[in-house]
C-alpha cells in the first residue's frame, strides 16, 4: 500500500524500536499506521501495525515487541495515548474464534469499550466516569461483522462494563 503525502493528517513519534523512532501516521480517512524498523539489521522502516485506533496500534506493538519497544513519554496529557486493557478473555469462544478482540481504552475520566477485528473498530461504547456513575455518551456497532452473535456481543460488553465499574468503585449506569 502506498500512502501519498496529501493523504496524511499527522505524524508523531510514539516510541523507539531497535534504536530508531517508531512513527504513528494518521491518514485523512482515520487509519493509524505505525512505522519503524522491524529488526536491528533492517535498512528501512516498515509497517509494524495498523488499525482504526492509535492506542490499539500502540498496544499491538508493545505486545509484539515487548521490552524492545520503548514507548515515548509525552509532554502533556493531551498528547498521551490512552491506556489499553485487553478484555478479550471476556468474549465468548465463538466471538474469539471469529477474530474479535475486546479492549477498554482509558484516559482521564473517559472510557471506551471497543470491539476490534483485523485492525478495525467494529463496535464501541463511549463512556465517562461522573461521580459514582458510568455515563454512556454514545455507541456504534457494525453488526455486519457479527450478524448471528448480537446477544453474545451484548453480554460480553455488559460484563466488561460491570467488571470495570467494580474496579473503579462505581455503582450505577447512566445514559446521557
Amino acid at each position: 500500500m502506498e500512502i501519498m503525502p496529501n493523504e496524511i493528517e499527522s505524524v508523531k513519534v510514539i516510541g523507539n524500536l531497535h534504536g530508531d523512532a517508531v512513527k504513528l501516521i494518521k491518514t485523512n480517512g482515520g487509519l493509524f499506521l505505525a512505522v519503524g524498523k522491524k529488526s536491528k539489521n533492517s535498512r528501512k522502516a516498515e509497517a509494524l501495525s495498523a488499525g482504526s485506533h492509535a492506542a490499539i496500534v500502540n498496544h499491538q506493538i508493545c505486545k509484539q515487541y515487548g521490552k524492545e519497544f520503548l514507548p515515548a513519554i509525552f509532554k502533556s496529557e493531551h498528547e498521551q495515548i490512552e491506556e489499553v486493557e485487553d478484555k478479550s478473555h471476556l468474549l465468548s469462544k465463538s466471538l474469539k474464534d471469529d477474530g474479535i478482540e475486546l479492549f477498554v481504552l482509558s484516559k482521564n475520566c473517559k472510557l471506551e469499550f471497543v470491539l476490534h477485528k483485523h485492525g478495525l473498530a467494529i463496535g464501541k461504547y463511549d463512556t465517562e466516569v461522573r461521580d459514582n456513575s458510568l455515563v454512556i455518551k454514545g455507541y456504534s456497532f457494525n453488526t455486519a461483522f457479527f450478524p448471528e452473535l448480537k446477544k453474545e456481543v451484548s453480554e460480553s460488553m455488559a460484563n466488561t462494563m460491570i467488571e470495570k465499574m467494580n474496579v473503579l468503585g462505581l455503582d450505577k449506569f447512566e445514559k446521557k
